[in-house]
């Protein structure tokens, strides 16, 4: 089980890379799947920072805990998957729109993933 909690989590984790890479290199596509736009310089630089600093973060936290089978380093995608849930969920609160409900539920289904797979991974090994 342990070596499948590695898999998934690197799964994840090329994942978020991938997001990463489509928010710094194809903004457009992510603007037509994702819906925020960037119709200044400085509008398209704060989704690059902020947009691919949670996927780069995000990645970094799944690799790196799939790389050394760490529990500890998987709390990092975990934490940036519950703040975007939380921020979903007081945008769902205010607005009651249902497109939100979507990327809830993948963030929620992943955050519960990553949970079951870091109890299957050993302790921090300094």
């Amino acid at each position: 089980m342990r070596m499948v909690a590695r898999i998934f989590l690197a799964l994840a984790g090329l994942l978020a890379l991938a997001l990463f890479a489509l928010t710094w290199f194809d903004l457009p596509r992510i603007a037509e799947r994702l819906g925020p736009q960037a119709p200044t310089a400085l509008a398209a630089a704060t989704l690059r920072a902020d947009m691919g600093g949670f996927f780069a973060a995000w990645a970094f936290g799944a690799l790196a805990a799939a790389w050394r089978g760490d529990r500890t380093l998987a709390l990092l995608p975990m934490l940036m998957l519950g703040f975007a849930f939380a921020g979903r969920l007081y945008t769902y609160v205010l607005t009651g729109d249902a497109a939100i409900v979507p990327p809830m539920t993948v963030e929620a289904v992943l955050f519960v993933a990553i949970a079951l797979a870091r109890t299957q991974l050993g302790a921090r090994r300094l």
